[in-house]
């Protein structure tokens, strides 16, 4: 069994090897576009972009983002940990299937060195969650309008809009098997694990009404069932944390290992962006800033977007020291609990008193 097994990974392995090195000569002029796509892909843009401009125009929609994409990269998180699935770059210089170490070459680039392990797709999964939940998010909004002149309307607006859905997943998916950190089978289950959590957030009801105790219960929860699944395998001698030092091996370049991809950076980083939201939303500036006709204005949704999406532009300049891994961890879970609560509670207060004193000072 375990013999089959191997057989048909280095069947996809060695294929997906022949795929990357099809797309690194053929498509090498194409490497900006394909590595803005793999950009676009990030998960680190659901909370940077997408969420603080979802949430000031829906914040139903925007408090759903949140849930999907945390409890997606830990489902990613727990599969890796499960798959130990290889990353191409190092996999052709470990594997023994290729003889008289005649081991095919392939093409590293900055982002290429990720040091988890590669399957399912992190960017995959968190590009096809966060983007599942945008489309019928603007599909639901269609519907609630839709009489019997407009049906024709939006059978071409979902055509489209799904369209544009898969575009953009083919080419995050391309884009990381170019730069050979994935394999294409990786890319695959992890569009379809991202699809899959988002469609059974779908079915999840009353989610932006959750207490402060609800969402301290549910990252206790993933915290402790990560670090106690962690802590089972040591024991059982099996090291979770077994691709870092191969990824830093191979890696051609030291400078492109990162510690903010190694597997407990994401954990850390998705347990302080609920925590930061859970805190934000149960806020008394957040309750204050809902208060009055004007939070729900065109005019002070955009002005909060705007000011969000700036804000959280300059906080993603604001770089944490990597030194020591602890620090790290406890830094990266400050930074990223903060993205929240300027979203969600700080900035929509603060233009809410704004907007409060510049109506006294007309009146």
């Amino acid at each position: 069994m375990f013999r089959i097994t191997f057989f048909k990974m280095d069947f996809l392995h060695r294929n997906g090897v022949l795929i990357i090195q099809h797309l690194q000569k053929d498509y090498r002029a194409y490497y900006n576009f394909l590595n803005f796509m793999s950009n676009v892909g990030d998960p680190r843009n659901i909370f940077f972009i997408y969420f603080p401009l979802w949430f000031q125009l829906n914040q139903t929609v925007g408090t759903k983002m949140i849930w999907v994409a945390v409890i997606g990269d830990w489902f990613n998180l727990i599969f890796k940990w499960i798959l130990f699935g290889h990353r191409p770059y190092w996999w052709v210089q470990e594997t023994q299937i290729y003889p008289n170490h005649s081991s095919p070459c392939l093409e590293q680039f900055p982002t290429t060195c990720e040091t988890g392990p590669g399957s399912p797709s992190g960017h995959a999964m968190g590009s096809s969650c966060v983007w599942y939940v945008m489309i019928t998010a603007a599909l639901s909004h269609t519907v609630c309008r839709m009489d019997k002149v407009s049906i024709t309307l939006h059978r071409l607006t979902w055509s489209f809009l799904w369209s544009v859905f898969w575009l953009i997943q083919i080419s995050v998916c391309i884009s990381r098997v170019f730069i050979a950190t994935h394999f294409p089978h990786q890319v695959i289950l992890g569009v379809i694990g991202g699809m899959l959590v988002a469609e059974a957030f779908e079915h999840t009801p009353n989610i932006q009404t959750a207490s402060l105790g609800t969402y301290l219960k549910t990252n206790l929860f993933l915290f402790l069932f990560a670090l106690g699944f962690y802590l089972l395998l040591r024991l059982l001698s099996i090291d979770l944390l077994w691709s870092v030092p191969i990824a830093k091996k191979w890696c051609a370049n030291p400078d492109w290992i990162h510690i903010d991809t190694t597997p407990f950076a994401g954990l850390v980083r998705n347990l302080g962006v609920l925590f930061g939201l859970g805190f934000a939303i149960n806020s008394e500036m957040f309750l204050m800033s809902c208060r009055g006709g004007k939070s729900y204005t065109l005019s002070f949704r955009l002005l909060c977007a705007l000011t969000s999406l700036t804000t959280l532009q300059l906080y993603h300049l604001l770089q944490i020291p990597t030194h020591e891994e602890h620090l790290f961890y406890v830094l990266s879970f400050c930074k990223s609990a903060s993205i929240p609560l300027t979203v969600v509670a700080l900035i929509p207060y603060c233009v809410h008193m704004l907007l409060k004193q510049s109506g006294k000072k007309i009146q």
